[in-house]
């Protein structure tokens, strides 16, 4: 199993993680759709491409020993990204497009209010699952610390 990596900024310290801020502007430059992707546009205009996601402690770095304002490199494993992906959007999909069809003996309106009520249900579904679990969904890891970035030839870590 692959890991995916990204660099970030430690914004917030927790006793056994560490809130980190991500410039998705950057990865979002590397991306082969950024083109006709929404996702960089809605960043941009939402978050100024900032994005903060909370990295657990790993064997390889404890959340204890970061510093405020510190460049880290965290991980997600690459099979988060299919099944997050496919439990995100999949599922609502699904139970939208199979409702819509249960329903497709009643009329066109009676369709597209199914289908409705089916993105609604299953994203209302997928938050409250959420929310019992505490904050994850089944099957999806965490980010987590891997490493701290090593500054640059005469750059030195800021120490806030």
């Amino acid at each position: 199993m692959g890991w995916l990596s990204e660099m970030g900024r430690v914004v917030a310290i927790e006793s056994d993680a560490v809130w980190v801020e991500a410039d998705r502007s950057a990865a979002c430059g590397k991306c082969a759709a950024r083109a006709g992707c929404g996702q960089g546009a809605l960043s941009a205009m939402l978050q100024s491409g900032k994005g903060r996601v909370r990295a657990v402690s790993s064997d390889k770095l404890k959340a204890e020993q970061c510093v405020l304002g510190e460049e880290v490199v965290i991980q997600v494993p690459e099979s988060t990204l299919l099944s997050g992906t496919l439990m995100i959007y999949g599922l609502p999909l699904v139970v939208a497009t199979v409702a819509a069809v249960a329903a497709s003996s009643g009329g066109d309106l009676a369709s597209v209010a199914a289908f409705g009520a089916g993105l609604v249900g299953s994203f209302a579904t997928l938050s409250w699952v959420s929310s019992h679990v505490g904050g994850s969904l089944p099957g999806i890891a965490e980010p987590r610390l891997a490493a701290r970035s090593a500054p640059g030839p005469g750059e030195v870590l800021a120490k806030i």
